[in-house]
């Protein structure tokens, strides 16, 4: 197994050291800095798109953190009977493909006068599933004897999370947030269909349609386009490989 791990590592890593070399080849193979020059000094339009897919997915990660952690204590804590068809109902959205969902999305999204606004990317994702079955995993550990201590002094929910919950299962929250910011950093069908200004569109929509700029912008873009999620592994690999780990889907 350890002989095929730097294979399997080696394909990983090719795709990423070609597409960084082609970025600095012109068509006649030459290394020039030109690729760039067109797309940073030329392509205008590369810089709203670039910060539009900052702003969505910062904020979806965000927005997903404020009802992810309550959702999944609850789910942790509570004695419903219905809890666990319900989590099942959970653990069935996440698994349905993109291409199932993103129809009721669009028309709801329609009918509520929200296509062609930021609002209409940030609103669907910010619901996504995965977050709260992956954090429900770590908060069935958390020592429910520490909960029943902290109630004793305040009957504040918040204060319970912050203090209480949330710091066992921190590494958790790293993981999810690196899946999740990464998930929509790359999201491609949701701009395309709900969007219909350049000026509100992302980096995937400026790399779908990266021919038609003029200039060899495609490989600089793909390049920068891997920096921020790149750097984001850099700093939170290590918890974000304790955060794989979690327990059996009871």
């Amino acid at each position: 197994m350890r002989k095929v791990l730097p294979v399997v590592a080696l394909c990983f890593f090719l795709p990423v050291a070609a597409t960084v070399a082609l970025s600095f080849l012109s068509e006649g193979n030459a290394l020039t800095l030109n690729n760039y020059a067109d797309l940073l000094l030329n392509c205008f339009i590369f810089y709203p798109m670039f910060w539009n897919s900052v702003l969505y997915a910062g904020l979806i990660t965000l927005a997903q953190f404020l009802i992810v952690i309550p959702c999944a204590f609850g789910f942790s804590q509570s004695r419903a009977r219905s809890k666990s068809a319900l989590f099942a109902f959970y653990i069935i959205l996440m698994m349905m493909p993109l291409q199932v969902t993103i129809l009721p999305n669009y028309i709801g999204l329609r009918d509520l006068g929200m296509l062609d606004t930021r609002l209409g990317i940030i609103l669907p994702a910010v619901f996504s599933p995965f977050g709260v079955v992956v954090m429900r995993q770590y908060m069935r550990g958390t020592d429910n004897s520490t909960i029943d201590a902290m109630r004793l002094e305040t009957n504040s929910l918040i204060k319970v999370l912050i203090h209480v919950v949330i710091p066992p299962v921190k590494v958790c929250v790293f993981a999810v947030g690196l899946f999740v910011f990464a998930d929509c950093w790359n999201m491609l069908e949701q701009p395309l269909l709900f969007l219909e200004s350049d000026r509100l569109k992302t980096m995937s929509v400026f790399m779908a349609n990266a021919s038609s700029y003029e200039g060899g912008v495609l490989f600089p873009a793909a390049v920068l386009f891997i920096v921020p999620v790149l750097l984001l592994y850099g700093f939170f690999s290590d918890k974000l490989e304790k955060g794989l780990v979690f327990g059996d889907l009871r």
